[in-house]
Formats: C-alpha cells, sequence, structure tokens
C-alpha cells in the first residue's frame, strides 16, 4: 500500500497504522520550532507530527532547519477525535535512525 494518503478527508486509525507503523523510517518537512522540539508535516498526509527534543542530552539535540527536508522514525500515532490532536511522535536520534529495531512499544 502506497503511503501517500487521502489529504481531505480524515484517515481513519488503521489505515494510519498499516501505512506508519511504528519504527519505520520516513522524509518529513520541519515545520517550526518550538522549546520542547519540532513540529513536522509528513507529505501526503494531513496528520502533523512532534520530534520532542526535551528529553535528549543537550549534545544529543538536533539543530534542524525550519523548511528542510529531514529523515526520521516514527515512535508513536496519537489518535484523537479532534482532527487537530491527532499526531505522529517521531525522533531523530541517531542510533535509533541507525536501527529502527531500537524502537520500543510505548
Amino acid at each position: 500500500m502506497s503511503t501517500k494518503l487521502r489529504s481531505k478527508m480524515i484517515t481513519p486509525t488503521s489505515e494510519v497504522n498499516k501505512c506508519f507503523p511504528r519504527g519505520k523510517k520516513v522524509r518529513v518537512n520541519v515545520r517550526s520550532h518550538v522549546h520542547f522540539g519540532y513540529f513536522i508535516d509528513i507529505p501526503g498526509i494531513e496528520i502533523r507530527g512532534l520530534i520532542e527534543t526535551v528529553l535528549l542530552e543537550p549534545s544529543e539535540k538536533p539543530n534542524l532547519e525550519i523548511g528542510s527536508t529531514i529523515e526520521a522514525v516514527i515512535l508513536q500515532f496519537r489518535d484523537s477525535k479532534e482532527p487537530l490532536k491527532r499526531q505522529f511522535r517521531l525522533t531523530v536520534h541517531p542510533a535509533v535512525l541507525a536501527n529502527p529495531a531500537l524502537v520500543k512499544p510505548i
């Protein structure tokens, strides 16, 4: 199944989990930076994502440029009945990018 999902409709959770399972590497666009991380867009899907940085050591915190395209690994999909609260959690930690099998169930 293609990872391109319909962006005009609410994508069912089962379809999201099938196309974007935990541990999958994805190319994302950095949308904005906040004190606790980065908000990102995944091309082809209406659900936004968050790369949290608050728990990372200072030496591990990424310095991502707004508008850039990067590779990240999906950690979790948080579903909600409110479309704007549906969100992916992702990581750009070097160890996880090198080996997505390190992603543990949340």
